[in-house]
């Protein structure tokens, strides 16, 4: 039993385990980079060189550019507003002192336009401006957002294509407006990857060591039982779906929870009955939940089984109510509120009158009808 529920329950967590260990390789290793610079620090931008410039974090101390050549917005076609989201400068690498630099770009919101235009101005009239603080991350740009940045060049300013190749890199710099949240988005990134790596490693660790099964031994030895007794009775355990995943036996009702299997004792279960939800989208109907709700003493809250269908359903409570005299099966609201307002009037009905046996059936195979049932 307990070797055969190891292995289903490794089976069951494996998939979700080999999930959490992709998906956190990949969020993990897609921000490492940002993760690296956001803990050790930004690279100086200006004192990158052009063979430097890569996909990275840097600081930026500008105080030249050569004005915006492309301008991104947004448009409503309904009120026919445009609405600009963002700006493209052209700025250069190193410093305002550097003999090996190219052109790139500076991708700002529209609330920089004022500061940078001023300073486009200073640049063409051979002023130093004071210098703005930003920092960002280097990106490439896109295939349509490089064919404005030639254009400039090419078009507007009569490069040739050898000059443009040689004079710039196609590249920009994506602006961020706040440094501690930036950092603090890209530590929380990589440590939620690296914690789903983590964990994905310790469920097929816990699946092969029989782990999921600990609530299980702890259910059989809360009931009062040895488990090889809990074997015995797992064996001839009737099954009420096909993958044997909700077995009811003598003893204990057996039903599985994701990858944990959990056993309740019968002898504490005071009250059961079958809850059917429709679900309705838009007023459609979408399906419909069945489930077998317990009430067991000790239990603080109810268990709820599901179910296939509303014949297997009927068919446990049926089961229980044949073997099971000490439990309430059906529901009314009047059992619900002498249940929730008078507990122990409640247990007077078939809990505290009889002992909690389960009755063996006939020598057909068949069991006394409980006539107390509602």
């Amino acid at each position: 039993m307990f070797e055969d529920l190891k292995k289903k329950s490794f089976k069951k967590s494996l998939w979700a385990s080999i999930f959490l260990i992709i998906a956190g390789l990949a969020l993990a290793g897609w921000d490492a980079v940002n993760f690296w610079y956001a803990v050790t620090g930004y690279a100086n931008f200006e004192e990158l060189t052009p063979d430097q410039i890569r996909n990275q974090l840097v600081d930026v101390e500008l105080t030249f550019n050569f004005g915006c050549y492309l301008e991104e917005y947004e448009y409503n076609s309904e009120t026919r507003y445009k609405k600009t989201t963002h700006l493209y400068y052209i700025i250069s690498t190193g410093d305002e002192y550097a003999t090996d630099y190219r052109y790139m770009t500076l991708k700002v919101p529209p609330s920089y336009e004022k500061k940078l235009e001023a300073m486009a101005e200073n640049t063409y009239n051979q002023m130093l401006s004071d210098p703005i603080s930003i920092c960002g991350k280097i990106k490439k740009l896109s295939s349509e957002d490089y064919s404005y940045f030639k254009s400039y060049f090419t078009e507007d300013g009569g490069w040739t294509e050898q000059e443009f190749e040689e004079a710039t890199l196609p590249y920009y710099i994506d602006l961020y407006g706040s440094k501690a949240s930036m950092n603090s988005v890209f530590i929380i990134f990589f440590a939620g990857g690296i914690l789903m790596l983590a964990a994905g490693i310790f469920r097929i660790v816990k699946g092969a060591g029989g782990g999921y099964l600990k609530k299980l031994h702890q259910d059989i030895a809360n009931a009062g039982y040895t488990e090889t007794t809990i074997e015995s009775d797992y064996a001839s355990a009737e099954s009420f779906d096909k993958k044997g995943e909700t077995k009811m036996g003598r003893l204990m009702t057996y039903y599985t929870t994701g990858a944990e299997t959990r056993a309740l004792p019968n002898s504490k279960i005071m009250w059961t009955y079958q809850s059917t939800i429709t679900h309705r989208t838009n007023g459609i109907k979408t399906g419909t939940t069945y489930n077998v709700i317990l009430f067991l003493d000790g239990y603080k809250k109810e268990i709820t089984l599901s179910v296939p269908d509303e014949a297997t359903a009927q068919k446990m409570l049926q089961k229980m109510g044949s073997i099971f005299p000490w439990v309430v099966v059906g529901y009314s609201d009047e059992l619900k509120k002498l249940f929730n307002k008078n507990r122990d009037q409640f247990l007077q009905l078939r809990y505290n009158t009889c002992e909690h046996v389960a009755i063996e059936p006939d020598m057909y195979g068949r069991t006394p009808i409980n006539p107390g049932n509602f």
